[in-house]
């Protein structure tokens, strides 16, 4: 996003470790780690002429490429709870769960606006919620419109709530290895909790403890 010019003061700060104050000729010696972060693909924007080349390869001593949410799914419930717990707090509501059909919403979704998209749209949860546990009609009507078309049929017919809850929760486990512990804590239950819904979709005998 830098201009050219300014990616030539940038560059020459990096090279010779010093900067000039405004309206300044004495030159001040810096000892600086440099981070950087852009959404843009920088060889494409060096080939198009908006990014100089020299300061590109100053720059990439390090990379780290971070995917987009939508490649990460098994971030969204634990980033959710984080989100959730914090806007809870700085607006002192009492909220502290996402419901199963709410959660297999926001999991449904591919977040084109990444990270800040979600919380967001936890943010705004948090704010209509009228329970301590958010559901699905605190969530953004595209969400849920999202959700409607990627429901998978069963037998050529829709599922139903209970089906969509089981199904959500044999997910969870199979990402989570299994682990009963680490798949509570994602959905947001305590482990008594989860054993009762394992018992009552049948799924107890199935599963490692």
């Amino acid at each position: 996003e830098m201009s050219l010019g300014m990616q030539v003061k940038l560059l020459r700060v990096i090279q010779e470790r010093e900067v000039l104050s405004l309206g300044s000729t004495q030159a001040i010696p810096v000892d600086i780690r440099l981070i950087t972060a852009t959404h843009r693909n920088l060889l494409d924007e060096v080939t198009a002429g908006r990014f100089r080349q020299d300061l590109y390869y100053r720059l990439d001593v390090v990379g780290l490429h971070l995917p987009p949410l939508a490649e990460r799914r098994d971030d969204i419930p634990l980033l959710a709870f984080y989100f959730l717990r914090k806007h809870a707090t700085r607006m002192a509501r009492a909220v502290d769960d996402i419901d199963s059909t709410a959660m297999a919403t926001l999991l449904d979704y591919d977040y084109p606006g990444n990270i800040r998209e979600l919380e967001n749209i936890m943010e705004r949860a948090v704010t209509l919620a009228q329970e301590e546990q958010l559901t699905v009609a605190s969530l953004p009507p595209a969400l849920v419109e999202n959700a409607v078309h990627v429901v998978r049929e069963k037998a050529g017919r829709l599922p139903t709530l209970v089906e969509r809850e089981a199904d959500y929760i044999r997910y969870v486990l199979d990402r989570s290895g299994q682990n009963r512990t680490q798949a509570a804590k994602i959905l947001g239950i305590d482990r008594v909790s989860l054993w009762r819904k394992l018992k009552k979709y049948g799924m107890e005998e199935s599963l490692h403890t």
